[in-house]
């Protein structure tokens, strides 16, 4: 019987998962989603769907985490990718989650945390929908440091995303 050929990533992941020994499924959640972030951060490969086989053979659902909007399952890993410059987790990430990247006028991928600028709001992305394929963000006067002041809620397609951002710069 031939192996199938795993990524890097998933082999070091998987192998925590089939030796791991806490006796505790806090535990054992907090470590899995401990070990995918490291996984990012040591810039190991990740194969197009290694996102999806983890959270499909590892259980992920209980410990991929929830973005503050509820509608977006493991954000923070996406977010780790991007901040690490981890191209095929990023990848990966986007196939698991249905999601078309959302991109600065500078180039950026925007994530969850992601703050953008105009002349007087401060925009940062509160999350994804993946259903919809919407990014959400709130926007808060440049000068309201604190963030305790009059809000504004906004959420794009990505085509709306596309318009609004010839709107707002960094």
């Amino acid at each position: 019987m031939e192996e199938k050929l795993q990524s890097s990533a998933y082999q070091f992941i998987k192998s925590l998962w089939d030796k791991e020994r806490t006796d505790s499924y806090l535990r054992l959640n907090t470590v899995m989603y401990d070990v995918v972030n490291l996984a990012i951060s040591a810039n190991l490969e990740f194969f197009v769907d290694d996102f999806i086989n983890i959270e499909k053979n590892m259980r992920g659902g209980y410990w991929f985490g929830m973005n503050s909007n509820g509608k977006g399952m493991g954000d923070g890993f996406y977010s780790n990718a991007i901040t690490f410059n981890n191209t095929s987790a990023i990848h990966s990430f986007e196939k698991f989650a249905g999601l078309k990247p959302y991109i600065t006028k500078e180039g950026h991928r925007l994530h969850t945390w992601s703050i953008i600028w105009d002349e007087k709001l401060k925009y940062k992305v509160t999350g994804f929908d993946y259903e919809s394929g919407r990014i959400y963000l709130v926007a808060y006067l440049r000068k309201d440091y604190d963030e305790k002041g009059e809000r504004k809620l906004f959420n794009f397609n990505n085509k709306e995303w596309l318009e609004f951002r010839k709107l707002v710069h960094k």
